[in-house]
């Protein structure tokens, strides 16, 4: 019976899922170490952190209410303040922030998936609800960060590694579920999970097979055709927020958590404008200036 207990282990605890662990937590103290030591968010999404602690708490209640080894407490309460301290750079460092890159619809992820999550675990009780949904929310959190790499003209590489390193965990847990499976056959089943997990893993590898293509090390990653799309959905997403917005309460919703509309698209252009003026002005003034020095 012990020996049948410890396969049992060996099995929930393998490999992949003690590297996927590890990749996880290896890369949110990039994260919080990057903001922090650089004292900029710039590349970063303030949305995907805030996702990624929706997630944390909805999904590790059971801290509260069941005994936990101090494996699985560590990481819990690892994540949950890790997140905690991500947001609280982006607060102190906001100056840095770019909200015309960050400019995910976070309404339109957050009601269809707390509905999908409803519909399938309804009657299971609050917390089995709450797992529900931070198991159908989790594969789009990256979304927000994805959407600020393609937008951005220039990225740091250490964004890179971190996108790779929280995005890279996901498909360690899904050689994990595989290897319990082929271990334990019809016995396990987490069919939540892997939904979850196979729409995490095609928004990864679109974006690895992205940045494998580019040839630069900082600047502009650019969208491939599935990043197109992504950006293609925020744009209308936003747009359509905002009509029902102006038409239902007469103003957008704060701290831009239904994204980017119309009037935000011409203000952009509008500071673009201004800018290009300036400097068409100061080139013409340089010109100015070196044609009166003359030739002596």
């Amino acid at each position: 019976r012990v020996a049948a207990g410890w396969m049992f282990d060996s099995v929930g605890w393998n490999v992949f899922r003690l590297a996927g662990d590890s990749l996880h937590f290896g890369g949110m103290i990039l994260g919080l170490v990057t903001l922090w030591g650089a004292r900029s968010v710039e590349g970063f999404s303030r949305k995907t952190q805030v996702l990624y602690q929706v997630v944390y708490v909805t999904r590790y209640l059971d801290i509260f209410v069941e005994a936990q080894g101090m494996y699985l407490m560590f990481f819990k309460v690892s994540f949950n303040l890790m997140t905690a301290g991500m947001l609280f750079a982006f607060s102190r460092l906001h100056a840095s922030h770019d909200p015309n890159l960050d400019s995910c619809n976070l309404v339109a992820l957050v009601l269809p998936t707390a509905a999908v999550a409803y519909v399938f675990s309804a009657g299971n009780g609050l917390r089995e609800e709450l797992w529900a949904y931070s198991e159908f929310l989790e594969p789009f959190a990256l979304v927000p960060q994805y959407i600020v790499c393609y937008r951005a003209a220039r990225m740091r590489p250490v964004t890179v590694l971190y996108v790779l390193a929280i995005g890279g965990y996901r498909t360690l847990y899904v050689f994990n579920w595989i290897y319990k499976r082929y271990k334990w056959h019809a016995a396990y089943h987490d069919y939540i999970s892997w939904f979850g997990g196979a729409v995490e893993c095609i928004l990864f590898f679109d974006f690895v097979v992205r940045i494998s293509q580019n040839r630069e090390v900082i600047g502009a990653i650019g969208a491939s055709p599935l990043g197109r799309i992504l950006l293609h959905m925020d744009n209308s997403a936003g747009r359509l927020s905002e009509k029902i917005e102006m038409q239902t309460i007469g103003r957008r919703l704060p701290f831009g958590l239904s994204g980017n509309g119309l009037e935000d698209d011409e203000r952009v252009k509008r500071q673009w404008d201004v800018s290009d003026k300036l400097v068409e002005e100061e080139g013409c003034q340089l010109l100015t200036l070196c044609e009166n020095d003359g030739p002596l």
